[in-house]
């Protein structure tokens, strides 16, 4: 039995998840993880095979070409896309040649639209959906999402495993402060991570921060490659002062896969105050490390975030407001939201969803 796990990048959250399934589907099948050219190395022995095929966009057309027929040549029983490689309807028409020559699919559903969808994402996406004979999904609100896009196909919904990959060597949160600089072993920490953009809330975070100032132990760290400056210049200058705010720490920069942990361990409690988004890895690197999480009425993270280890705000007008009440509150009762973030995420092993996985395609266990 064979099984290809299909990330078009190498270096994001999607081959994060890719190799972390490869990793739990290759205990029960013969796994591949085909991805791009920039996957690290770090990722060739962890008991699946690696076929890096995709480069940068702009030769997508030869790319796309050798990931078909390369599919064709390994003939394998399922292969389990991690969205769109490129152009979701261009990618349905090899999807559904692959169909043809009996190569089975399936569509793992990370964001149903993209994060800044265009006037036709829903057609496109939806004629992409339905290209697969199968969708995974995390949530019971990805699935009514992509429901309302008239797929039909069966659908599993699975939860997100947790990135237990990040937790390398074990840090503790004195030495990942030394690490970071700029904090102390008093100061209670708020931390958002990944890429820095307007739609996961980053003035509002930034607002917060602002609101916090004269409360001094209270510290924010901003960890992520910016894309600030393509949304308008009132994002980048709220970026510009918050560098300046003695109790804001700005690291605008893609964070080495080795450096994640520093961040995550250095910190108190990790937020999400998201405008849009379908869901966010970033809050199974938060379960990883055990550390409580504050997150808005967004996509799944109602779904998501598990009882009593966080908060959950209104994405509305008051958002920075919530967001500071939100991290006092978990400071005030500390240790309760950490043991309860220790204690979730059962359904949420990777060994469980490969399991879920491999009985939903209707795969025989090696």
């Amino acid at each position: 039995m064979k099984i290809e796990v299909v990330s078009f990048t190498g270096d994001s959250g999607l081959a994060d998840y890719a190799v972390s399934l490869g990793r739990a589907l290759s205990v029960l099948a013969e796994t591949t993880v085909v991805t791009a050219q920039s996957l690290p190395s770090r990722f060739d022995h962890l008991g699946f095979k690696v076929e890096r095929v995709f480069r940068r966009s702009r030769h997508y057309p030869i790319d796309i070409l050798k990931f078909f027929f390369g599919v064709l040549n390994r003939n394998p029983d399922f292969i389990l896309m991690q969205g769109p490689l490129k152009f979701a309807l261009l990618d349905a028409f090899f999807i559904r040649l692959l169909n043809l020559f009996g190569i089975s699919t399936a569509i793992t559903v990370h964001d149903v639209l993209p994060h800044y969808p265009k006037f036709w994402s829903r057609f496109t996406f939806g004629f992409y959906y339905r290209s697969f004979r199968h969708v995974i999904c995390h949530s019971l609100a990805a699935q009514q999402g992509v429901s309302e896009l008239g797929i039909s196909a069966p659908v599993l919904v699975v939860p997100h495993g947790i990135y237990d990959i990040f937790n390398l060597t074990g840090i503790s949160q004195a030495k990942a402060r030394e690490l970071i600089s700029g904090l102390s072993d008093n100061d209670f920490v708020s931390l958002f991570f990944g890429h820095l953009e307007p739609r996961k809330g980053l003035i509002p975070f930034l607002e917060c921060a602002k609101s916090m100032q004269s409360q001094t132990h209270y510290k924010f760290i901003l960890a992520g490659a910016s894309s600030v400056a393509g949304h308008g210049p009132e994002y980048v200058q709220a970026l510009e002062t918050a560098r300046l705010m003695p109790n804001v720490i700005v690291h605008d920069r893609r964070i080495p896969f080795e450096d994640v942990e520093n961040y995550f361990s250095a910190s108190n409690v990790i937020c999400l105050p998201y405008l849009e988004g379908t869901t966010s890895g970033v809050l199974k690197i938060a379960l990883a490390f055990t550390k409580p999480v504050i997150a808005t009425r967004v996509g799944d993270f109602p779904e998501q975030v598990p009882e009593n280890a966080g908060i959950v705000i209104e994405a509305d007008h008051g958002i920075s407001s919530s967001l500071a009440n939100a991290i006092a509150n978990i400071e005030q009762d500390y240790s309760a939201y950490c043991d309860a973030m220790g204690a979730a995420g059962a359904d949420a092993q990777w060994s469980l969803i490969a399991n879920k996985i491999i009985d939903f395609l209707g795969l025989k266990h090696a």
